[in-house]
Parts: C-alpha cells; structure tokens; sequence
C-alpha cells in the first residue's frame, strides 16, 4: 500500500494538509518537531448528502467509496408509506479521473467528503441538473502552518513521496518555512 510520509524537521508544531488533484485527502493533526506521521495515500473516503426542506435538515446514509464514483442526490417517493426519501446514489463516474456530484432537489444540495470520520471537504451543488466535479488524478500537493505561517505548496507524483517541513535558510529573514518532497 501506498503511504506519503510526513517530518517535521522545524523547531515548531507542523499541521499539513495534502490533496491528490482537487480533493483534500488529509488535515493532519500538529506534528511535533522532529516527529514523522506516515497516511495511506489511498483514496478510500465516505460521503454524505446534505439538504434542507421546509426548514428540516436532512442527511443520507454514509457511502463508503474508493475512486472516481458520480454521487446523486435525489428525493424519492415512497408511494406505499406515503413518505418522500432523501437518497444519494451512486454510480462508477463517466471520467476515470473525478468525483462527480449532481441533485435533482430544490434546494442546495451540500456533499461532505470524510475520511475515518473526520470531515475534510464539502462539495455544495446550488443547482438542479449542473455537476459539480472534484479533479483526482495522481497529483498530490502539500502546504504546511507552522508557526501560523502558511507554507509554500509542494507538488509531487510520487504516493509514497516523503514531505518534509524545514526552516528556510536561505533568505535574510527568520521565521520561514519550506517543504520538500523526495
């Protein structure tokens, strides 16, 4: 399995977050200095549908998900209990490379994307019909805040790259920051 590899080689808390295309795959927690975190770069994650109707919020079921997949969230009518549904459904995505994301309800439709039950991104679909996409492909970048300074991001191919965070020597100023990926 793949892993990309995370050191804090700063005399602060480094906190990264990594996406692979547009999707956020992580919000580490702090990493202490000269501490090193390792996270499965798969793209196994949950989604859930959100709406509101009539001033009532409603949510689907979890969908666990590894991929490209087109996510629908739609109101069914169950004519036999007299009720409506809110469900999402899926479906293997048209592009081998996106999350797709579409509604045919009223209102807007918000999906959260989470990852061991921790929320990372919200993907909101204001109209019926119009997809929204996420890009997935294997381009991952990576920032980091240390310190309350946001870090340069760095970009890679490699899932089992290691990113490391250091203080930047090489200007006149202290207190900055870089990240390397190797």
């Amino acid at each position: 399995m793949s892993a990309l590899n995370f050191r804090n080689q700063t005399p602060y808390i480094a906190q990264f977050v990594a996406k692979k295309g547009q999707l956020v795959m992580a919000r580490l927690p702090g990493i202490a200095p000269q501490a090193e975190l390792s996270m499965p770069s798969d793209d196994a994650f949950s989604v859930i549908a959100t709406t509101i109707i009539d001033g009532n919020t409603y949510s689907t079921a979890p969908a666990t998900v590894s991929g490209s997949m087109e996510f629908l969230a739609q109101i069914k009518q169950n004519v036999k209990e007299g009720t409506y549904e809110f469900q999402m459904q899926l479906e293997p995505s048209p592009r081998a490379d996106q999350m797709i994301f579409q509604k045919t309800t009223i209102g807007p439709v918000t999906f959260t994307i989470l990852k061991n039950g921790v929320s990372l991104q919200s993907v909101v679909v204001p109209n019926s019909f119009m997809t929204q996409a996420l890009t997935i492909d294997d381009n991952y970048s990576v920032y980091a805040v240390i310190n309350g300074i946001t870090t340069e991001a760095v970009r890679t191919t490699d899932p089992n790259a290691v990113i490391t965070a250091v203080v930047d020597t090489s200007v006149l100023e202290t207190g900055y920051f870089t990240l390397t990926a190797a």
